[in-house]
């Protein structure tokens, strides 16, 4: 009964150090990736994201010199608008409830950016 106590130490002393360093390979390496920013392409780039729920996004995304708002659901894209308009950093009219939402996540995630930088 000793030994096989000693066996069972002997083998959590061993299986934990590798199980910690396929854990932390595994967050280094392999989820990591997941939230990296999105690398701006040369005619497609991802300008801002937001989450509205665990599985919807809004995303404003550049195509050459056309901007759009898209729409994120579980295996869905939506175009909710085409904007024309030069994006600034404040929005020129005040926006109430709802987008007013958004608006403060935009600009709590741009700050976040800038911070990262």
């Amino acid at each position: 009964m000793g030994s096989d106590l000693f066996w069972a130490a002997v083998r959590l002393l061993i299986c934990l150090p590798l199980v910690i360093g396929l854990i932390y390979l595994l967050l280094r390496f392999g989820l990591y990736r997941q939230f990296l920013p999105v690398r701006a392409g040369r005619y497609v780039r991802v300008v801002e994201q937001v989450p509205l729920g665990p599985k919807t996004v809004v995303s404003l995304v550049k195509v050459c010199d056309r901007c759009y708002l898209l729409g994120h659901g579980e295996g869905t894209v939506t175009i909710l608008k085409e904007i024309n308009e030069a994006l600034s950093e404040e929005p020129a009219v005040p926006v109430f409830g709802f987008e007013q939402g958004v608006a403060s996540k935009i600009r709590e995630l741009k700050r976040r950016r800038a911070v990262k930088r």
